[in-house]
């Protein structure tokens, strides 16, 4: 009896054990399968992100050398390229146009069950090709435009590209946490900024709990930021500016600038909007064709009589102001480079407002500490405030303008400083406009699609 009651006892023991170990293995299987898909696409969109930064840069920097061999060149070359970057879009693939956060955003509010057959309007493989080809012909143009947002919107193609390849059998994983999460890893790569990657993801994309997509979004950010710099090395988008600052009055400054490039970045965006608006009255072709070559010209003549500085993203012009002692700027120019990426974004083609609206900012900080005798590193300090400011005007996201800014200098001990731009840029662009460059471009977008599926089915 005791000898049976032990064995009894014993099977039972391994039976439990058995069916934990079973269990757990499956619960590992299940999770692997559930993260394999954002490692292969977090891997992927950190090489193509490598890949367009280089293609990006080269045309840029292209663009500076042919101007300098004889500037009669740029009123050929901006045109021209402005058309075909509008050509290329409106042909191949519509709604690769402009930044291409608001069609994240779109995808995102979309992946319902009624209509996430819209997505692949915005997010696809087509997408990916024109969104790089047209952005970096625009720029080598001359046009003011980033490669930033046109990255975030190319990584959430190849994460929904991937999710839409897994096999029927395969784990169920949301859509929408896919795009989200390469939405974030495709920040992350562009700026080499992880924090900001998750931070923006949570701030403007993110409906519901963090909790329910933390896991896939940390593992998209990490693997995607470590292949970009394992490709490119370890940088920092800005370097190590100086910013031992000194005085009361570089507090009156960051006030000041916070206020006025918050402002102006607001304002920049509802003049976007309205002249996008009044374009899109014109339904010709013709008439359209004008408008693309009107807007080449018209940045053109900007760069003609003033130069390189209001031309391409502006990380040039923010190099110069943060790490050489000219820090000056002529007061005219953060309104040219405001007019010229008015002109670049509103006709059409491809190209982001992320890394334009950082060198409009940091022309803001230069002026106000011109105007307040401020030099050195107190005079980097308002840079860099404006820099976050005017981002939050356009983005609406202060956290996210703010722990970027942070993360591509790497300035610990100014952290709160740059909280308090974005919060009060954040706070004035409020009186400008109520609602969000982004989300009105979103709801744009959405309606566009809507209509066009519409007219097809008909």
């Amino acid at each position: 009896m005791r000898k049976n009651f032990i064995v009894r006892n014993l099977l039972s023991y391994f039976k439990n054990v058995y069916q934990r170990t079973t269990y757990a293995n499956s619960t590992l299987k299940k999770q692997f399968l559930q993260f394999l898909p954002f490692l292969l696409a977090s891997f992927i969109t950190g090489f193509v992100a490598f890949l367009y930064s280089k293609i990006f840069t080269f045309s840029e920097k292209w663009s500076h050398e042919i101007f300098h061999q004889n500037k009669l060149y740029i009123f050929i070359i901006t045109p021209l390229s402005f058309f075909i970057s509008w050509f290329l879009v409106r042909t191949f693939a519509k709604y690769s146009a402009g930044s291409g956060i608001p069609q994240v955003m779109a995808s995102v509010e979309l992946s319902k069950p009624n209509t996430h057959y819209l997505v692949k309007r915005f997010l696809s493989l087509r997408i990916i090709i024109i969104k790089i080809l047209a952005s970096a012909v625009k720029v080598f143009g001359g046009g003011i435009a980033g490669r930033e947002g046109p990255t975030i919107q190319i990584a959430g193609s190849i994460f929904v590209e991937i999710h839409k390849r897994l096999p029927k059998w395969w784990v169920p994983i949301s859509e929408k946490n896919v795009m989200i999460a390469g939405a974030a890893s495709g920040l992350a790569a562009a700026f080499n900024t992880p924090l900001g990657g998750i931070i923006f993801a949570i701030e403007e994309l993110a409906k519901t709990h963090i909790k329910y997509i933390k896991s896939p979004l940390f593992v998209a950010v990490i693997i995607a930021g470590l292949t970009a710099q394992g490709f490119g090395g370890s940088y920092l988008y800005l370097g190590y500016p100086k910013t031992n600052y000194s005085g009361w009055l570089v507090f009156v400054g960051i006030f000041i600038t916070a206020i006025v490039a918050g402002y102006f970045g607001s304002k920049m965006c509802s003049i976007i909007i309205a002249v996008m608006s009044f374009f899109e009255k014109f339904k010709k072709n013709y008439q359209q064709v004008f408008i693309v070559f009107f807007c080449g010209f018209f940045v053109a003549t900007f760069i003609y009589f003033f130069g390189t500085e209001v031309m391409g993203s502006g990380k040039e012009l923010m190099e110069r102001l943060l790490f050489t002692s000219d820090k000056s700027v002529e007061w005219y120019l953060p309104f040219l480079r405001m007019n010229g990426l008015i002109a670049t974004f509103s006709f059409g083609g491809a190209g982001g407002v992320f890394a334009p609206s950082l060198s409009s900012g940091a022309s803001f900080g230069a002026l106000i500490a011109q105007l307040l005798q401020l030099t050195g590193d107190n005079a980097n300090l308002l840079i860099l405030i404006g820099m976050t400011a005017f981002l939050t005007g356009v983005t609406r996201a202060p956290f996210t303008s703010a722990i970027i800014i942070f993360e591509m200098t790497d300035r610990h001990s100014i952290i709160f400083f740059l909280l308090l731009g974005a919060v009060l840029a954040s706070l004035v662009c409020n009186f400008v406009t109520k609602r969000a460059f982004y989300d009105v471009l979103k709801e744009k977008y959405i309606e566009k699609a809507l209509n066009q599926e519409n007219i097809e089915k008909k």
